[in-house]
């Protein structure tokens, strides 16, 4: 009796051997490269919203067993939370430039070094 076209079959009676599950990533090794970079940049980042949480309420604690008189605190967190949230925007204008970017700035460094604007001329 011979199974249905449409129902299950065995693996095996296929004319391709089976292939080891390889992810997408091991087939474009520059998307890979890509994807550990901003994996490093975030684990950077949440390394110095870390800090940055740890040092503030270290201070805050200065502050309250100092009296907490003016709350001196908050002129660090300020400063030192814009470069926390420059940091954090960095990581969301990751992008590729477009090709019309790339001329552009091609011809800009052209001009720049003198050359001219087709390399035959």
């Amino acid at each position: 009796m011979s199974q249905p076209v449409d129902g299950p079959h065995d693996p095996m009676d296929t004319p391709f051997p089976l292939q080891p599950y390889r992810p997408s990533t091991e087939l474009d090794p520059e998307l890979r490269q890509r994807a550990l970079k901003r994996l490093a940049q975030r684990k950077e980042f949440v390394q110095h919203l870390s800090i940055y949480g740890i040092i503030m309420a270290l201070l805050v604690g200065i502050w309250l067993v100092s009296g907490m008189g003016y709350f001196w605190p908050i002129w660090p967190m300020m400063g030192w939370g814009v470069g926390v949230a420059s940091h954090g925007l960095t990581l969301r204008m990751d992008r590729e430039p477009t090709e019309a970017e790339i001329a552009e700035e091609a011809a800009r460094l052209r001009r720049r070094l003198g050359r001219p604007d087709h390399p035959e001329d």
